[in-house]
């Protein structure tokens, strides 16, 4: 599960979330990593030309609240865009979902599954930012 990097800082467990949603690039460095709370984390890599944040969180009320939550660990005025998961996957089949003794469903749930994947308990995005390097 990706929530093990706070106890491993096994990359590989960051390449398997990367690739679900880009190619691996021949490069990536870790500018930052914070667990905001015992159940969501955030990763800010670099691939040598843009700069991306990871999220994972057991429970995710939106996809505001995601990008809320990323302002909260980089609190600089930056444009956040989601990328799409390679194999989205409806809400009511994610393990997350399935783990929970009760998961109320996310904001516009179709929207959010376009843009979520999973990782164990954790839905986990990958948002691309403006940001200069």
């Amino acid at each position: 599960m990706l929530r093990d990097y706070a106890q491993t800082e096994n990359w590989r467990l960051l390449d398997a979330a990367l690739e679900d949603f880009i190619d691996l690039p021949p490069r990536l460095s870790l500018i930052g990593f914070t667990e905001l709370t015992p159940d969501s984390f955030v990763w800010k890599i670099f691939d040598g030309e843009t700069v991306y944040y990871l999220y994972a969180e057991d429970y995710v009320p939106s996809l505001g609240h995601v990008k809320e939550r990323i302002q909260d660990f980089w609190p600089d005025k930056i444009e956040l865009t989601f990328i799409p998961a390679k194999s989205p996957i409806a809400f009511e089949d994610s393990m997350p979902n399935k783990l929970a003794e009760v998961h109320k469903p996310p904001m516009y749930e179709y929207e959010f599954a376009k843009f979520a994947a999973q990782s164990g308990y954790d839905h986990v995005f990958l948002l691309k930012s403006n940001e200069k390097i």
